[in-house]
């Protein structure tokens, strides 16, 4: 872990036993329960980076990553995201129930509330509100990536949006799904492009990217379905899922 991020965070709530995934030596990592950028102004670049979630041994220099409850909080993004460890597997009627709790205790006015499976998710949701972007249309975007990777015999776990790319020029990109509305369209690869990271099950990492025509088109479908503006969702394996507790929710928002 980096010494700096140590010392200047003035969340570190405490420390985890971790064991080395490599030799198997038990040391101490620290812990933060909450990355609120009002007050630690280091939040986003620490999610960013992705390897405070991952502390090194000091007996073989391997990195082990770690894993507990968490938020991420930016008023100026608008953002609140709660992080739940293992969510993807829990009872969907016990999240609904932790949801509207959280909500009732600590929803903030006028941000969006999402709940997520792990650091990397967390991370994924202040890139997209970095970018301004709809988190409901980026987690839309992903099977198209996943699923062409799958066709060709890889072993996918998930996926997770890092950035954007402006091309300067009309050049088809590699590892890069283009969608386009007019046939062979050379005009879409010069498109925006949204960078996506996908790891497989045997811990590699693919970079991909997908065009800004398949992002309209899933902003398209969302609209259609009335589902662009809700304020709380759950992340979990890579998709929006919408709940119905959206204006049960909303009215816990508007208590605090």
């Amino acid at each position: 872990m980096n010494q700096l991020h140590r010392m200047k965070n003035p969340w570190a709530v405490g420390n985890t036993t971790v064991q080395c995934r490599s030799c198997n030596h038990i040391f101490t990592a620290q812990m933060v329960n909450c990355f609120d950028t009002l007050i630690w102004q280091e939040a986003r670049e620490v999610l960013d980076a992705e390897n405070f979630f991952y502390p090194v041994c000091p007996q073989c220099g391997a990195q082990t990553e770690i894993s507990y409850r968490s938020r991420y909080i930016d008023r100026e993004l608008g953002i609140a995201a709660v992080l739940i460890p293992g969510v993807e597997g829990q009872d969907t009627g016990e999240l609904l129930q932790y949801m509207n709790r959280y909500m009732d205790r600590l929803a903030l006015p006028g941000m969006e509330h999402r709940v997520v499976g792990n650091f990397y998710a967390m991370a994924e949701q202040m890139r997209i509100h970095r970018h301004r972007l709809n988190d409901r249309a980026i987690q839309l975007l992903k099977p198209f990536m996943i699923g062409g990777l799958q066709s060709r015999g890889f072993e996918v776990w998930n996926g997770f949006f890092t950035g954007i790319v402006h091309p300067k020029e009309t050049k088809k990109m590699d590892d890069t799904v283009y969608f386009s509305l007019q046939g062979e369209d050379p005009a879409v690869y010069a498109e925006t492009v949204y960078q996506f990271n996908i790891y497989l099950i045997n811990g590699e990492v693919i970079p991909h990217g997908i065009n800004d025509t398949a992002y309209r088109i899933c902003m398209n479908i969302l609209k259609e379905k009335g589902m662009t503006d809700c304020s709380i969702s759950m992340i979990c394996r890579g998709r929006s899922i919408s709940t119905t507790v959206c204006s049960s929710v909303e009215k816990g928002a508007r208590k605090q």
